[in-house]
């Protein structure tokens, strides 16, 4: 091991740096970067950038095996640098720094020309453009690693803006001569073992990162034969790149991906938090335990590639599973789906019961968790094939309909939801009347406004179309009927609970709730689509009895109540899966 500077590092004649494609991309953010500043105005005359191991490669190039996050974010700094004392001294400021130098050391190689310093392949050619030659090449980042090196150039930027020429002067001296310490290795056998150590070790990781250090230290430890172990790393290296290349693309997190890929194949379903001692646990139990890994990461790598295509998918099932926000409870079946290869018609069959459930889940509520009803299927039945998840559909559609441990999310409990006078505010309400719109869109109404669900509630509200009654104390206006009946409370609107069931809540602007507000039913009625391409809204004369004058009363809203009980039924029917 050798302690030397940043300088001393980037120094030695031809000397060039990669991010070998099995290593993460670049992965700073705001914090990352706000704290990397805030050392250097703090620091005095010492700055300590770790420790990093390297890869010896041909043609004097150094592998980042560990420390390619600082190392990267020094090379943005550095450019930055460069780029704002050049302009600076065009402008006719001293400099004393030798901008050359930053060039040569940092950037290009002055006599060759060459790039000193290079990220992992599918990032370089927006590294190029954005960092080392910063072309006026505008390019969009196309994942989210080429976004954080855009943000990290623009927060160096932005803060060197706002200092002063001899801070910015300093702060450069500082990470040049920044302290490092290195440990060069010449083969990947000998890597992944020190890898391995150093970051199976208390050191804060990811799971991915903990499990590709384990799995790489099984490796080497599993045979004296060198070239044998290269092999089966070079093997890891490869399948580790297609998994870096495919998280950039998606948005969940990584280690949410492996806890769904671990329900999926560990035989352990939704019980199954602890992955890394499972693993670990799992391989012990293996005879072939390189074979065992080899396929484990393969199929890490298929489980992203499932993420990213349920997250691009145009079905409209899907689209929806996302509106409901629980696909913690959807990925690890389609992980599973996905490895035995099923036909586009089963997975979407298979999405419409997980949006069936979910939606049934969602709307009841309760302590009653639909997780462990269908954990038996994730953890035991055969999803090996088309038919066999036929099968456990099938299953589960029975065990809903006949079971009383799946009780709480049959028919008739979904509709006792939905019956309820307190609907309002449930926590799927929105999501509810969004289906509805869309089940008139399919009954021969005009397609809403373009949007998505998320786009419209955003900007949407539940209005109650029979107002509540006014907090300060005014009087409901006219045209809602009888609010309280002393002698019948079933008659009155309030007194009968009609005010919060869905017969009485319609999706509306945020704007255009309140603006009506405590209106008369008249006005209301007036402004209901007439600047909205909401069906549910234009429909609402349809359930007045005297279209002259207008009333929305009791008799209303229980017409309107039952038209959507009898959607509901039809949206969610499970003969229709």
């Amino acid at each position: 091991m050798e302690s030397l500077t940043i300088q001393k590092l980037f120094d030695a004649k031809n000397r060039q740096f990669e991010i070998p494609a099995y290593q993460r991309s670049y992965s700073w953010g705001k914090t990352q970067i706000e704290q990397f500043i805030d050392d250097l105005r703090n620091a005095s005359s010492q700055y300590y950038l770790g420790h990093f191991l390297f890869e010896s490669s041909s043609d004097n190039t150094l592998l980042i095996i560990d420390g390619q996050q600082r190392l990267t974010t020094c090379v943005i700094f550095f450019s930055s640098v460069k780029n704002e004392l050049n302009n600076r001294k065009q402008n006719g400021e001293t400099v004393s720094i030798d901008l050359d130098d930053i060039a040569d050391y940092y950037i290009r190689d002055i006599r060759k020309g060459t790039q000193k310093f290079k990220t992992v392949e599918y990032d370089n050619n927006f590294f190029v453009n954005e960092v080392i030659d910063r072309t006026d090449r505008s390019q969009y980042p196309a994942t989210r690693s080429q976004e954080k090196i855009r943000k990290a150039k623009e927060m160096f930027e932005g803060e060197l803006e706002q200092t002063e020429t001899l801070e910015i002067e300093r702060w450069y001296n500082l990470v040049e001569n920044a302290t490092i310490t290195q440990y060069v290795v010449s083969n990947k056998a000998e890597a992944a073992q020190i890898f391995a150590f150093q970051n199976d070790r208390g050191k804060a990781l990811s799971k991915l990162e903990i499990l590709k250090s384990y799995f790489m230290l099984q490796i080497y430890l599993s045979s004296a034969d060198k070239d044998l172990i290269n092999e089966n790393i070079k093997y890891l290296e490869n399948e580790f790149s297609t998994i870096y290349q495919r998280i950039v693309n998606v948005d969940e997190k990584e280690d949410d991906v492996i806890n769904y890929y671990w329900r999926a194949v560990s035989g352990k379903g939704f019980g199954s938090n602890e992955i890394i001692e499972g693993v670990k646990s799992a391989l012990y139990e293996q005879d072939n335990k390189i074979e065992w890994i080899k396929n484990f990461v393969s199929g890490i790598a298929s489980a992203f590639e499932t993420v990213y295509k349920v997250k691009n998918s145009t079905y409209g099932y899907i689209r929806d599973l996302f509106y409901l926000n629980n696909m913690a409870l959807s990925y690890p079946f389609f992980i599973k789906a996905d490895r035995a290869n099923v036909t586009e018609e089963t997975f979407n069959r298979l999405t419409r019961f997980l949006e069936n459930i979910t939606f049934r889940s969602l709307i009841r509520g309760g302590r009653a968790g639909v997780e462990t009803r269908l954990d038996c299927v994730l953890r035991n039945m055969d999803l090996t094939d088309d038919a066999k998840i036929d099968e456990s559909i099938d299953w589960m559609i029975d065990r809903i309909r006949t079971d009383w441990w799946w009780g709480y999310w049959s028919d008739n409990e979904m509709m006792r939801i939905v019956n309820s006078g307190w609907f309002y505010q449930n926590r799927v309400d929105n999501y509810l009347l969004w289906k509805y719109e869309m089940y008139l869109c399919n009954d021969n109404h005009p397609m809403p406004h373009k949007v998505t669900f998320d786009e419209l509630i955003r900007n949407e509200s539940i209005e109650h179309i029979a107002p509540q009654t006014p907090t300060n104390g005014d009087p409901i206006a006219n045209g809602y009927g009888v609010y309280e009946d002393m002698e019948t409370p079933e008659n009155g609107i309030a007194s009968g609970a009609l005010l919060n069931c869905v017969g009485n809540l319609m999706l509306i602007s945020q704007s255009h709730n309140s603006s009506i507000g405590n209106k008369p039913f008249t006005e209301k009625l007036a402004s209901y689509g007439k600047d909205n391409l909401l069906n549910q809204q234009k429909e609402i004369i349809e359930f007045v009895s005297d279209k002259e004058n207008p009333i929305w009363d009791k008799t209303a809203i229980e017409k309107r109540h039952e038209k959507i009980k009898n959607a509901v039924k039809d949206i969610w029917d499970l003969n229709k899966i």
